[in-house]
């Protein structure tokens, strides 16, 4: 009944979107009949994330490489993509900021050359490009790449662009009420707060959108700074984005929302939480490979520069650290239904670091094949955490409203937090199973043992407790069938040990920039949790062999 009343309710809020976009199709009928504007761009934001010179010189040549497709063509618009995530990265033009780092003729003539290109394409079929957030990357694109491609540019061009970026604006303007609720919305509102302070006379653009741009970052910001999809990657990409757009408005003597201030200051200090012990962040709730270089440059603007809070209330997260050693735990309810789409079946589940090395993570999510992987990636059996019955703990919908949100999973999670020990329980599998999950984690002050415990509660039902291994862990069988070794690249070594017996088993580390890759995972089953309600486990650094630091006795020499 509840997954009914969530269902309709998605469909309720759906039917109201797409009526108010009905509302604005006379604007947009206007703007496609009527003639255009050519306004002014007055100001260019500036861009915080890195550039690569060798890419502007691959695509000057005609080279264009997204995610892990290449495809030559002088005229890229009119190939068969190679798949749909080329198609996409393609239309948002960002790679225009690398011809922009590069600053040279050759680089303007080129950008040149692509943006007449794709707008003598757009009439054409172009579904990739006509994505809400692929627009709106798009028009940040040009905008920021308008420097370079309106300098020494002839007027002919300086019109097609300028009017090119007018109707875009117009047209995702007009989009906007039928964009949903969560990231989407927020790129696409950023997008039309950078149109209407870089471009002249959009007064009136400016106003409204940043008033619901403040409304938005108001709701999906936590107070802890967590991002309410409880997505850790998204709050790295606004900094990036709300930085540079915070300082567009004193240059327009215009004053920022309150709530852009606000929630920058709110998220930085929750990019270190996430962060383990190789900088990379954790892969829960949709999190695919850390972009190193986006994080460190968020950094740079962290004025605190403090350490990392240790717990993340309204987010649902903790963080166990110790000597070198770091735990994340996800110790938190699914999101909002309207804000679950990227929500995996996850609670409890944790990722462990020591040092730098990582020894236990979740799947995460694939740079590319992202539909490929999507449903498998979201599953329980995909993280660290004990799944019951070989089900998932979260029912995700497949109706035409509710495709890929949360409909059903767990309630509110309790948990107990003393020092570096953290009990939670969850009851996402008793409205299915009857029963409750708890689990206990302890990490020892030196960093050097982290002992848990899971427990089941309730109907007598078979779990499997999973222990997903980072592909560069090696793990080494023993004769003991209740342990397992534990090789990591540093060179140190681990012993995991638990009270039944255990298993090595292949998994996928998804969440690798390279793509897909294979890795081990620990594996304990149970097959009645009436006959063992609970599994006793840890991890156990093993001590190296200490060096001699005297030299050994010279032996005697036997004599005559």
């Amino acid at each position: 009944m509840r997954e009914r009343r969530i269902a309709v309710g998605l469909g309720f809020a759906a039917g109201r979107r797409a009526a108010a976009s009905l509302l604005t199709w006379p604007g947009r009928l206007r703007v496609s009949l009527g003639a255009s504007r050519a306004p002014a761009v007055i100001l260019v934001p500036q861009d915080l994330r890195t550039t690569d010179p060798v890419r502007a010189d691959e695509l000057a040549a005609g080279i264009f490489t997204f995610a892990g497709r290449t495809v030559e063509a002088a005229d890229p618009f009119g190939v068969t993509p190679p798949s749909e995530d080329w198609a996409e990265s393609l239309a948002t033009f960002s790679w225009l900021r690398h011809l922009r780092a590069a600053g040279t003729p050759e680089a303007a003539e080129a950008g040149r050359r692509l943006v007449l290109t794709w707008i003598a394409a757009e009439g054409r079929q172009h579904p990739a490009g006509r994505a809400d957030t692929v627009a709106a990357e798009r028009i940040r694109a040009f905008i920021g790449a308008s420097g370079l491609l309106l300098t020494d540019a002839d007027q002919a061009f300086y019109r097609r662009f300028s009017r090119s970026l007018w109707r875009q604006v117009r047209d995702l303007e007009a989009r906007l009420p039928r964009v949903p609720p969560g990231k989407d919305r927020l790129a696409v509102l950023i997008a039309l707060v950078t149109a209407a302070l870089c471009m002249s006379g959009e007064e009136k653009l400016l106003a409204r959108a940043s008033r619901l741009l403040g409304e938005e970052l108001q709701t999906q910001i936590l107070p802890d700074g967590c991002h309410v999809s409880r997505h850790p990657g998204i709050i790295v990409g606004l900094i990036l984005d709300l930085l540079p757009l915070r300082q567009l408005f004193p240059a327009r003597n215009a004053t920022p929302p309150a709530a852009i201030v606000t929630a920058v200051d709110r998220m930085m200090p929750m990019i270190r939480f996430f962060q383990l012990g190789d900088g990379t962040l954790a892969r829960f709730n949709g999190m695919g490979p850390t972009a190193i270089d986006q994080v460190a440059t968020a950094l740079v603007y962290d004025d605190t520069r403090g350490t990392a809070p240790l717990s993340a209330g309204h987010g649902g997260y903790e963080r166990l650290e110790a000597g070198p050693a770091i735990v994340l735990v996800d110790a938190g309810a699914p999101p909002p239904a309207r804000y679950s789409g990227e929500a995996h079946a996850g609670c409890l589940s944790f990722e462990f670091s020591a040092g730098r090395d990582l020894i236990v993570v979740n799947c995460g999510v694939p740079p590319i094949l992202k539909a490929t992987w999507r449903m498998d990636a979201r599953k329980t059996a995909a993280h660290s955490t004990v799944s019951v019955a070989n089900r998932s703990m979260l029912r995700i919908g497949s109706g035409i409203w509710s495709e890929g949100l949360v409909l059903s999973g767990p309630g509110p999670v309790t948990r107990e937090r003393r020092g570096q020990t953290l009990t939670a329980r969850h009851d996402g599998y008793r409205g299915r199973l009857g029963v409750i999950h708890a689990r206990r984690l302890d990490l020892a002050a030196t960093g050097d043992r982290l002992a848990g415990e899971d427990r089941i509660e309730g109907a007598d039902q078979p779990y499997v407790l999973r222990f997903h291994l980072h592909p560069a862990v090696e793990v080494i069988p023993t004769e003991h069938p209740q342990a397992a070794l534990l090789r990591l690249p540093g060179g140190d070594g681990w012993r995991f040990v638990a009270n039944q017996p255990v298993a090595i088993e292949e998994s996928v580390a998804l969440a690798q920039a390279e793509g897909p890759r294979r890795a081990q995972q620990i594996v304990v089953a149970v097959a009645s949790s009436a006959a063992v309600p609970a599994v006793a486990w840890a991890f156990q650094k093993l001590e190296r062999p200490h060096k001699r630091t005297e030299p050994l006795p010279e032996p005697e020499l036997p004599l005559g």
